[in-house]
């Protein structure tokens, strides 16, 4: 995304709190592209994102929405709906641009780059070769342009679906139909001419404004992904935009938002950015996870009002057979659909024991009967459930030594921690393998009763290997208020056993019953023989 604005508004302004009027109004500009020339590739996510969006906003009652694509997005559009939208909003109001297409890196003129790279929106008519100034955005410029045309009395919201840099860092291991929203891998392939003369591009200080939330849909060093969301044969989405969709639907057992972490029936920002970080990692694979900057003004403020839920999927997983014997197991009963053709949910080789995921992540290894797939199924849906309540700016789980996404082979050490920041709690650990065994690692005999002390506590769990089932693993990390009994009873009963869902249902009855005050944390990691 756009990487210096992400840094300019990082959160920690104290600001007096807005009082927000009653006749207070939410805004837009929606600009989505998805044509591009060659060498350039088009993208197929953005109208969807754009239209979803669209529709996100209107249940939330906002009717000044202003929608820009493809070959009409140009700079000049771009600044000029911006500049409209900021004579038409009035104190109080909210205003969210959001943009949906390719983000770019670019050799800087700038010397007070500290990387020496202009990062930028590339619109429609952007060629490599020779840009034109009217087909991209700078992300300096677009600062300039949200703090000039809006006074710190109203509030902006930036939501960029989009990406500028970095690397994966796990090569798949089959053909992925997610695409990467970024315009070319060589950032030094384009030298950008300088703008046109625009003074309302400079931002009127190098302070942090105020009034500017950011949510960007990765960190600095990767890829924005789209993709079929949530299935398959589903349309193609940016993977932040879904997630942000997902949020405002995804409910707890009492009805209310799975992403209101404290409980207290509002979904805040501060609340929606920590969500939105975990959703888009969980959906990515670890490929990506959302950045975001909320300044302290508006940590607590409430945008979106939650969606009608989505109905029940009451549709089975998807699993196409890659051989006789899979497609034999599979003609039996069971939490899948088997389908011949089309883009399954998973494949299932079960001669050579491998499940790979739609994203071509090979999930488990060694599964050779149809209770194993099975118990791969629904750990995919017990992580799903964690993951819409995870709270990773209270419990982060740290999975090393290698980078995030990388392959650990049968022996490797594998190193993981877990940080806690908050008041004292109990700490509870434990890992979901590929073919959801659940195995207890915190605490263990020696390790005490888990208590962490309130600031800031780094708790190792255990330096352990790679070992059988191999696959995708999930580590769940609990922080509770009081001595979790009865969830440690439940997951010491369940260790070494295939019982990934009745783990996640005893976490989130601990989450129920704290009333906002516990949290949890995931981490993830991959192994193989």
């Amino acid at each position: 995304m756009l990487k210096t604005l992400a840094r300019t508004v990082a959160a920690g302004l104290a600001a007096a709190a807005l009082a927000t009027p009653a006749q207070a109004e939410i805004r837009a500009l929606i600009v989505a592209v998805s044509t591009y020339t060659d060498p350039i590739p088009s993208l197929e996510g953005p109208p969807n994102d754009a239209a979803a969006l669209t529709r996100l906003l209107q249940a939330q009652g906002a009717t000044d929405i202003v929608s820009i694509k493809d070959t009409d997005a140009t700079r000049s559009s771009i600044r000029g709906a911006l500049e409209a939208l900021g004579k038409r909003s009035k104190p109080g109001d909210w205003v969210i641009f959001f943009y949906a297409g390719h983000g770019a890196q670019a050799r800087s003129r700038d010397p007070t780059e500290v990387d020496g790279m202009d990062e930028f929106m590339a619109l429609s008519g952007f060629r490599v070769a020779k840009p034109d100034p009217n087909q991209f955005v700078l992300d300096n410029d677009l600062r300039g342009w949200l703090m000039n045309f809006f006074p710190t009395s109203v509030n902006v919201l930036q939501i960029a679906d989009a990406c500028h840099s970095g690397t994966l860092n796990r090569a798949v291991v089959a053909p992925t139909p997610f695409k990467r929203r970024t315009a070319l891998d060589n950032p030094m392939a384009i030298s950008l001419p300088p703008g046109p003369p625009d003074p309302a591009a400079k931002a009127p200080s190098a302070g942090d404004p105020p009034n500017l939330v950011y949510v960007g849909a990765a960190q600095d060093d990767q890829f924005a992904l789209e993709g079929p969301l949530p299935r398959g044969d589903s349309p193609s989405r940016g993977l932040l935009t879904f997630a942000l969709e997902s949020a405002l639907q995804d409910r707890r057992p009492n009805g209310h938002l799975a992403a209101d972490l404290d409980d207290d029936g509002r979904l805040s920002l501060a609340e929606l950015a920590a969500t939105l970080e975990t959703r888009t990692r969980e959906l990515s694979s670890t490929q990506q996870w959302a950045s975001a900057a909320v300044p302290a003004r508006n940590e607590r403020s409430v945008i979106f009002q939650p969606l009608k839920p989505p109905p029940a999927d009451e549709i089975p997983i998807e699993v196409k057979p890659a051989d006789d014997q899979a497609a034999e197991l599979l003609s039996g009963r069971g939490p899948w659909a088997s389908i011949p053709r089309g883009v399954p949910d998973l494949t299932w080789n079960a001669k050579e024991g491998w499940v790979t995921d739609s994203r071509g992540d090979r999930v488990a290894e060694g599964l050779t009967s149809a209770e194993q797939l099975t118990g791969v199924i629904l750990k995919r849906k017990a992580v799903s459930q964690l993951a819409a309540s995870a709270n990773e700016r209270v419990v982060k789980v740290a999975v090393g030594p290698r980078p995030a996404g990388q392959l650990y082979r049968a022996g490797e050490a594998v190193d993981l921690a877990v940080t806690h920041r908050g008041e004292a709690a109990w700490l509870t650990a434990f890992n979901l393998a590929g073919d959801g065994t659940v195995q207890m690692l915190y605490p263990l005999e020696g390790d005490g009763d888990g208590r962490v002390e309130a600031g800031q506590s780094r708790v190792v769990l255990a330096r352990t290997k790679a070992t059988k089932p191999f696959g995708v693993d999930n580590v769940v990390a609990v922080a509770t208020p009081v001595e979790p009994r009865l969830l440690r009873a439940a997951l010491k009963r369940m260790d070494g056993k295939r019982e990934a869902m009745a783990a996640a249902g005893a976490v989130r009855d601990e989450l129920d019953q704290a009333r906002g005050k516990a949290a949890v944390g995931l981490g993830e990691l991959y192994t193989g023989p």
